[in-house]
Parts: structure tokens; C-alpha cells; sequence
């Protein structure tokens, strides 16, 4: 099945292109974008419903950071004591991903 579907996409493909001058680069990128759209759209319909109990977002991790997260870590609050104590690894990795992206536009606009 999944060989008939990649051979009308070619066929498509060479059709566009030799019919209607149509680039095949862009017609890459519309598959490319088709693709992207084809997987979120799987990727939504397997979520949970809104507010559903059965929901990862409300496992035991959540209720044991409220519960004894001040506590364990001796934070002032609870949410200094999830961002630096449990979850510092992760708030250290997006630090440095905005790192990078301000890196990259400064960069790139200083080069222009």
C-alpha cells in the first residue's frame, strides 16, 4: 500500500513538472509540509481529552512536588523548589537553547 502511495506521489510529482513547469523543489516541499500536517494530525487525535484523569500530566510526580517539595529541597516556595531542585537538568537545557537562538539571530542579523 504504502508503494502505490509513494508511486502516485512520483507520478504526480513528474506530472506537475513536466506539465505545468512546475519546480520539483517545490513540489518537495509541499510533500515535506503534507508530511508534517499528516503526523500532527496523529499526534492530536492521540492525545488525552482536556482534563482527562488518565491524563501523564496528573501522575503521582505532581502531587509529591506539592506535597513535600518545600520540605525535601528547603526552598523558600514551591515553584523555586521545582525549577531548581527537581527539575534543574531540564531548566539548565532550555537556558541554553534560548542561549543558542539568540546566538544564532544575533549572528545572523550582524551579518547582514
Amino acid at each position: 500500500m504504502l508503494f502505490i502511495l509513494i508511486a502516485i506521489l512520483i507520478f504526480l510529482a513528474l506530472f506537475l513538472h513536466f506539465l505545468f513547469r512546475v519546480e520539483l523543489r517545490s513540489i518537495l516541499t509541499f510533500y515535506l509540509f503534507g508530511l508534517i500536517i499528516f503526523m500532527f494530525s496523529f499526534t492530536v487525535a492521540e492525545m488525552p481529552p482536556f482534563g482527562s484523569i488518565d491524563a501523564p500530566a496528573f501522575n503521582e510526580v505532581p502531587r509529591r512536588y506539592l506535597e513535600s517539595g518545600v520540605p525535601e529541597t528547603g526552598a523558600i516556595n514551591i515553584a523555586s523548589s521545582i525549577i531548581n531542585d527537581y527539575r534543574a537538568f531540564d531548566t539548565l537545557g532550555e537556558a541554553t537553547v534560548l542561549f543558542a537562538a539568540i546566538a544564532a539571530v544575533i549572528a545572523t542579523l550582524k551579518s547582514h
